[in-house]
């Protein structure tokens, strides 16, 4: 079988990185090609990092999109595609019409990262949903946001969570105390890590205001906060809220990483902070190293972490509550590491990456043959 991944998104961050992914995966067992934007950062990415076939079109307009779409349905005539597994929202639209245009017709996978939170029912969406075979959503919440708001039969929608890989390497205790040592931590202190893009949704301003709260059960909390910025200067916006509430000696600032596990094993804990977050890949990351989570109990993530059992959710947007979730854990020891043993045996059962691309494999495998599937990993 021949699939083509499709992103014309510009830029670098999970959604692009998961397309990326699934080329690779795939590529194990079928024939793949990738179409990205000839100025985004993924072209460049595939160039160092792959072997795949990779066409390139220009930037084009998300509701027109017609010159592209012709150029994508002779691609798509050229490589015999049978599947166009699409990742990204705008792109929706150019593949429908190059399905149209194109003599092969391929089946259109569409894997839905984003909250749907509007019907889409006029004439632009009923056109585009009605090209589209099989949506695949990365949880049961969005699953139901898509079969409320989106023009399609529910047998065509179903969840696939992500899938993610344990940590290439297991640091050793001196490895982590030295670790820890280069990012100014002392072994004693109790570090929470925070890794994601620096933006004010991403909650890293809750977990500075939980650090900077009265507590003689905690003295001697710490955090690291990874990531870049998404608006220049947020980073030092962050900084001096840190230094005005009085905890800039308890923080240390980051830059992305390509191997995150490898910093959450220097954490007691990850926390994700967003107000509401449809997933939060970092979580089954940190749960696949061993580590403790807590997370925010809005969108996906409840779906992720059972509270008090593979993890700890905490009221979204409320400093305090973090706060008090993040003593639980440095004032009963015991307690994380059941935690941390618990949810790293559920992550490695429910989020395991080879099991979600072959599961993505049967998906796409079955649209070729009419059969959408509703069958849902669990």
């Amino acid at each position: 079988m021949k699939i083509l991944e499709l992103c014309l998104s510009p830029g670098l961050g999970g959604l692009e990185l998961y397309m990326f992914r699934c080329a690779n995966a795939l590529a194990q067992n079928q024939h793949v090609v990738a179409v990205v934007t000839d100025t985004g950062k993924l072209r460049e990415y595939f160039r160092e990092h792959a072997d795949t076939a990779v066409h390139t079109l220009a930037k084009s307009s998300k509701h027109l999109p017609l010159i592209n779409a012709r150029r994508l349905a002779r691609i798509i005539d050229s490589e015999h595609i049978d599947v166009v597994h699409m990742h990204w929202g705008n792109d929706l639209a150019l593949a429908a019409l190059a399905k149209k245009l194109s003599v092969s017709k391929p089946a259109l996978v569409y894997t839905r990262q984003m909250t749907i939170t509007r019907y889409k029912n006029d004439w632009y969406h009923r056109f585009m949903y009605a090209e589209m075979d099989l949506m695949l959503t990365i949880t049961r919440q969005l699953e139901r946001e898509a079969k409320r708001f989106v023009p399609v039969d529910d047998a065509q929608v179903t969840t696939l969570y992500y899938g993610v890989t344990p940590p290439s390497t297991w640091l050793t205790a001196d490895a982590i105390r030295h670790q820890r040592d280069q990012l100014g931590f002392d072994a004693d202190d109790f570090v929470i890590g925070l890794f994601g893009r620096l933006e004010h949704g991403k909650g890293q301003h809750l977990l500075i205001e939980a650090l900077a709260m009265d507590s003689d059960d905690a003295p001697q909390l710490k955090a690291l906060i990874v990531g870049h910025e998404m608006k220049p200067g947020y980073r030092d916006e962050l900084q001096r809220l840190a230094k005005n509430l009085g905890v800039s000696a308890n923080m240390a600032f980051m830059d992305f990483v390509a191997a995150p596990q490898m910093l959450m094993q220097v954490c007691d804990c990850v926390t994700l902070a967003s107000e509401e977050e449809t997933f939060g890949l970092v979580l089954p990351e940190a749960m696949r190293c061993g580590i403790a989570v807590i997370g925010s109990n809005r969108g996906g993530v409840p779906e992720i972490i059972t509270h008090e059992k593979t993890g700890l959710l905490f009221e979204s947007g409320e400093a305090s509550s973090l706060h008090q979730q993040i003593c639980r854990l440095y004032t009963d020891p015991d307690f994380k590491e059941q935690l941390a043993e618990t949810g790293k045996l559920e992550a490695d059962e429910r989020f395991d990456a080879d099991d979600h691309f072959q599961a993505l494999e049967k998906h796409i495998l079955q649209t070729t043959r009419g059969q959408a599937t509703t069958e849902v990993k669990t």
